[in-house]
């Protein structure tokens, strides 16, 4: 059995893959949420949803919602006006929240503003990304240079394409892409959320570590 905490569960993308991760009855979720009434904001599913008020500034309670956790999957979308460094923070808390990582894995919803482009470049820097989505997708390749700097077998990062589709249906399908110095040819992907949810759970189940591009 794999007892994972899921951040960020009242998100588009974190309650598809809470749909979807119970499913799987050899994993047993529990959503972290802010407040009791952000209940309301979780899938109508079959199984009952376990549930954990989290302070995300408060490392007690972090400690507290990790502390049986084996897999900590990091589907929280901070507001477009955040800092280079905020993903990175955040990051950092949560494993402060979790202390020792041996045996534990923390998988995290990238970003497509981390992909690498010609010349050394990241997509973000590219014209043609979404000004309103410029912080986070700055704070995304720092988190993704942060990332990789670690040790490998205590995350996971999943990048979708710049066209990610939240409406897009459920194929079951998607391919992963292997990270280079060039990630251009990504760009012309896409994939919606649902497919996208569809290999956190693989990534779950198989214990994937690494960056690891996710299309359609």
């Amino acid at each position: 059995m794999i007892r994972l905490l899921l951040l960020g569960a009242t998100g588009r993308t974190g309650n598809l893959i809470l749909k979807q991760l119970s499913e799987n009855e050899q994993v047993q979720v529990t959503a972290a949420i802010r407040d009791v009434s952000d209940s309301s904001r979780l899938p109508k599913i079959k199984r009952p949803i376990h549930t954990t008020i989290v302070d995300l500034d408060n490392i007690l309670s972090l400690r507290k919602a990790t502390s049986q956790a084996d897999i900590i999957v990091n589907a929280i979308r901070l507001r477009e006006n955040i800092s280079r460094s905020a993903l990175i923070t955040l990051d950092k808390r949560i494993r402060e929240g979790v202390g020792s990582m041996e045996g534990r894995l923390i998988i995290t919803v990238g970003g497509a503003g981390s992909l690498h482009t010609l010349h050394g470049q990241r997509f973000w820097q590219d014209p043609a990304f979404p000004k309103r989505t410029l912080p986070r997708g700055i704070a995304h390749a720092e988190l993704r240079d942060y990332l990789e700097e670690l040790p490998p077998a205590s995350w996971a990062y999943l990048i979708p394409p710049p066209v990610y589709n939240p409406t897009g249906s459920r194929t079951g399908y998607y391919n992963r892409w292997t990270p280079s110095n060039d990630e251009s040819e990504f760009l012309n992907r896409s994939i919606s959320y649902e497919d996208f949810a569809t290999a956190v759970c693989k990534a779950v189940s198989e214990r994937w570590t690494g960056v690891h591009l996710i299309s359609n």
